[in-house]
């Protein structure tokens, strides 16, 4: 993963530990839900922590991805485009479709069938995030003025938009194009964009979650919408997104004002920030480790009992978290493997 680099004055040079924390605890919160999804088949019952933690799940995975990739002083002409692409390909292309063709192949389905619907049978993230840097690049590429952000802020709003019924079946597209296109989670390329405008101006960013009435009006709007969600009118992508923002500055401003105790020397800080480190190998095995043959045990959809589901499931995704890691560290003791495999770079000599 790229490193967090800076050459604003004022802000944090290197990496800073709780951004690590958070894409780890992220990365966790992923296998935690394809564990409850995958294992007890809880989806949008509305009776599980899976049904909240949905909502910033993946807008935090992405915003993550926007902020680590900003790079302040960097030039985005056609060297620099050239130079990115060549190595995000191998990563973010390559390595991945080497694991979703071996899956594809142990569940006994059909590229032409996966590759034509929107989730990749899971291995849809890198591939999207790939096209969320084609957008980003492009933008930055033909506009290299500070009008760059205001129109990647527009693009993104525009696209969030696609994943509601009434604009998404309007597309003059075949559904199998748009299923190849994974268009359904275009919508997070907002999430994207802001992470990189968060990163742009971190200073005024954090002086704002610093302010006194922030958080607890983020915090309170969160709770509120989601309890008296059957008495609000808001069209569905608002609502959605209300409930994603509030949930973003949560999650974050938690890990912000923790940051002491997430660093290095930390158990929770080190375990986390590692996980973080290698949330690609986490993803790209993952799938092969949840049980899926776990659903005959319907007692967490036929009597609810969140705190137990939570716990069995956190439990199942932290096993399965360690288990990843073991395999991953495995394949890159080997360099050549680790660089077609996880697109690692090779060592360089001494």
């Amino acid at each position: 993963m790229s490193q967090i680099l800076n050459n604003n004055p004022g802000q944090p040079s290197g990496r800073i530990e709780y951004i690590d924390a958070l894409r780890g605890f992220t990365m966790l919160l992923v296998v935690f839900h394809h564990v409850g999804s995958l294992c007890w088949h809880i989806k949008g019952l509305g009776i599980s922590a899976h049904d909240y933690l949905i909502q910033v799940r993946m807008p935090m995975f992405f915003f993550i991805s926007g902020f680590v990739l900003y790079k302040a002083g960097v030039v985005w002409n056609s060297r620099q485009v050239i130079s990115f692409f060549r190595k995000k390909i191998p990563v973010q292309l390559i390595s991945p479709f080497i694991f979703f063709i071996v899956f594809l192949h142990l569940r006994h389905t059909p590229l032409s069938e996966a590759i034509v619907v929107h989730d990749k049978i899971g291995y849809w993230f890198t591939y999207v995030l790939f096209i969320y840097y084609v957008f980003y690049a492009a933008v930055r590429f033909c506009i290299r003025n500070k009008w760059s952000g205001p129109v990647l802020l527009i693009l993104g709003l525009m696209l969030y938009h696609i994943n509601w019924p009434p604009v998404y079946d309007a597309i003059p597209l075949p559904e199998n194009v748009m299923g190849f296109l994974s268009m359904q989670q275009w919508r997070y390329f907002l999430f994207f964009v802001i992470g990189t405008l968060a990163r742009e101006h971190f200073p005024r960013v954090e002086q704002w979650l610093d302010n006194k009435w922030v958080l607890p009006v983020c915090i309170c709007t969160y709770f509120l919408i989601n309890a008296f969600s059957d008495m609000i009118t808001l069209p569905s992508p608002m609502f959605n997104l209300i409930t994603t923002l509030t949930g973003l500055v949560v999650l974050f401003s938690f890990f912000r004002l923790n940051r002491n105790s997430l660093t290095k020397d930390k158990v929770v800080g080190r375990t986390l920030q590692y996980v973080g480190r290698r949330t690609l190998d986490v993803y790209l095995i993952h799938y092969f480790l949840i049980p899926r043959n776990l659903g005959f045990i319907t007692v967490f959809t036929d009597h609810p009992m969140p705190i137990i589901e939570t716990t069995v499931s956190l439990i199942i995704a932290i096993l399965i978290t360690a288990g990843c890691l073991l395999i991953g560290n495995i394949i890159r003791l080997s360099p050549l493997l680790a660089h077609w495999v996880f697109g690692a770079k090779y060592p360089t000599k001494q």
